[in-house]
């Protein structure tokens, strides 16, 4: 038996959500919440992904914690690294050629649980490469040279007051969290000045290959 090939991504897919990097470091000015949002969903389009990302920030009108909804709070969070194609669902054969057969799951794990990541458990601790949407691995290569994340929140998820480059609107004075990247929690606070650009992560909140089939 063998697996069919597939355009679109399979329905058996386990839900999952995805962890990337926007391709170039950013300094404070994003043009607001809604600026960054729109440039992770533009850059996850242009990567051909399924699924809608929003920015991995904390600001005046979001708390970081809630980008996600309460009911996917529990999934596992993982990086774009693509899994291989296994059988683990219908199988293709003579008798039935249309079936289709799942992938494996996609991603390298990096934290057991989107809630995980502001409870300060161990689970909340990368395991794996964070990558950009165009495919480089943002802790080795040299465009991201100070390893550090934009965040702007507290350890709990929340907006961190005076924290967030003005509300991600501000490269000049001024400062945000950011986190250091492949030590420890992604949301370490260190602040930093907002002229400084960093990585800015997007983080995969609706899944609409599950109503696809």
């Amino acid at each position: 038996p063998r697996c069919l090939a597939q355009a679109s991504p399979p329905p058996c897919l386990p839900p999952q959500l995805r962890l990337a990097a926007l391709n170039v470091p950013l300094a404070g000015d994003m043009s607001g919440i809604r600026g960054a949002d729109l440039q992770c969903y533009r850059q996850s389009q242009e990567a051909q992904l399924y699924g809608t990302f929003r920015a991995f920030l904390s600001a005046p009108t979001q708390d970081l914690v809630s980008v996600v909804k309460r009911t996917d709070r529990t999934l596992p969070v993982v990086n774009l690294k693509a899994g291989t194609p296994v059988p683990m669902g219908p199988m293709a054969s003579p008798q039935h050629p249309a079936q289709r057969c799942c992938l494996h799951p996609q991603g390298q794990l990096l934290a057991k649980s989107w809630s995980s990541l502001f409870e300060g458990q161990a689970g909340a601790t990368p395991r794996g490469p964070i990558y950009s949407f165009n495919g480089r691995n943002i802790l080795t290569d040299p465009l991201w040279p100070r390893r550090l994340a934009w965040h702007g929140a507290t350890p709990r998820g929340g907006q961190a007051r005076r924290r967030d480059c003005q509300g991600w609107r501000s490269s000049g004075p001024g400062e945000g969290l950011a986190a250091p990247l492949g030590e420890g929690r992604l949301l370490a606070g260190q602040r930093h000045n907002c002229s400084e650009a960093l990585a800015v992560l997007c983080v995969e909140v609706a899944f609409p290959y599950r109503h696809m089939w």
